[in-house]
């Protein structure tokens, strides 16, 4: 059996990122991964370019996850945005920054960030898939094969189960007694029920406004949220509704409001013609919402005030069904995970079994789009490592 300071489940972002702080403090570490490769959902991210970060301060950074601000704050305090662009510049890593702050490898590829955490002073062992996990005599025991002292689980959620993360580090979790709570889509498109939307397929708004309830909350709050979204063959999806999906149920009502409005005009433009001059909206979105509220694309002068409010109440608050059924497999990050209340936010080590931690996103929190969980997976990480050092 092969004796280690360290093994970390998982060879994705958060646990690359931690096996190479602790190979740098030269602290003997394996990396497990069931995957034949590691770091696969990595190398999808941002497009493939890989957002590493935002150039945000910390403070700012924290608005972003909603109720899991205060547990992610030690974090970011031990390792925090700038930190992170620091770090990989320090390592020889070029990167640039964006006029809307996120920041990726000069190269624009995440293959620069891959290479850079892959390190020979740890061990990687990939295609290996754990069938026991126990603790005896104060070390973790790993199918009789590997034991360390510390066991890090950094398998991911369970969004994009082609990459490895299927769920698998909650069954780990649960051997040790955590609980979890229940996962669901972050980051996730929304079907539409009500309407089918394929006729306008490809048509993008910007500063769209989105309403609905929270039914997650006690006092069912009503969640706000103005950004830009386009509209998919079977849904809507954009900045607006990958940051507000994790609030939403598997099916209710959301409402649009595209912030524009119209007044009837005395002259004798066709009513399509009237509508995009005064909004900007898509001609093709237009007919759809003319043909959606019956209304002949007749002269301006003819339409009656009725109509006239038709079209406006619309515009105000356009009421769609959807549904997240299916989402979590697709969404780009998780909702849930491992119960915050169990782990020690100072240490991210688990308060039911000491020397066991967990980091990146198998733990119940999740960003906005744009580099934020990246950014979590960093801080996490990074906070574990300095907790470890070779007589720990």
């Amino acid at each position: 059996m092969e004796s280690y300071n360290t093994i970390i489940i998982g060879a994705g972002a958060s646990g690359l990122f931690l096996a190479k702080n602790l190979a740098e403090k030269n602290i003997k570490t394996l990396v497990i991964e069931k995957m034949e490769s590691p770091a696969k959902k990595l190398l999808i991210t941002g497009g493939g370019m890989c957002n590493l970060t935002r150039d945000n301060k910390t403070h700012e950074f924290l608005t972003h996850y909603g109720n899991s601000r205060g547990f992610l704050g030690p974090s970011f305090a031990n390792f925090s945005p700038q930190d992170t662009k620091n770090w990989f510049e320090k390592r020889g890593l070029k990167l640039i920054t964006r006029e809307d702050k996120k920041i990726f490898p000069k190269v624009k590829n995440a293959n620069a960030v891959l290479t850079l955490l892959l390190d020979s002073k740890y061990d990687l062992l990939t295609k290996y898939k754990i069938e026991k996990i126990e603790k005896q005599n104060n070390s973790f025991i790993i199918d009789n094969n590997y034991k360390s002292k510390n066991l890090i689980i950094a398998t991911g959620g369970m969004s994009y189960p082609s990459t490895g993360s299927s769920g698998d580090g909650y069954n780990y979790a649960k051997l040790f007694k955590h609980t979890i709570v229940e996962p669901r889509a972050a980051l996730a498109s929304f079907k539409i029920l009500n309407e089918d939307v394929s006729q306008i397929e490809g048509i993008s708004l910007k500063n769209v406004s989105i309403s609905f309830t929270n039914y997650f909350t006690k006092k069912n709050k009503t969640i706000y949220n103005t950004d830009d979204l386009i509209f998919t063959k079977i849904g809507i999806s954009g900045p607006l509704i990958l940051d507000v999906s994790k609030y939403a149920t598997s099916e209710q009502s959301i409402f649009l409001d595209t912030n524009t409005k119209i007044v009837k005009e005395e002259n004798n433009k066709q009513l399509s013609t009237s509508i995009k001059n005064q909004t900007q909206l898509p001609s093709r979105l237009i007919n759809y919402i003319l043909k959606k509220l019956e209304i002949n694309d007749d002269i301006s002068k003819n339409i009656s005030n009725k109509n006239i409010n038709k079209i406006n109440e619309l515009l105000k608050r356009w009421e769609f069904k959807i549904s997240l059924k299916g989402q979590l497999k697709k969404g780009m990050s998780t909702e849930g995970g491992i119960n915050l209340k169990e782990i020690n936010k100072k240490t991210l080590e688990s308060k039911l079994c000491e020397n066991l931690y967990f980091c990146g996103e198998i733990l119940d929190f999740s960003g906005d789009c744009g580099g934020y969980n990246l950014q979590a997976c960093w801080s996490t990480a990074f906070t574990i490592s300095k907790n470890i050092n070779q007589d720990s």
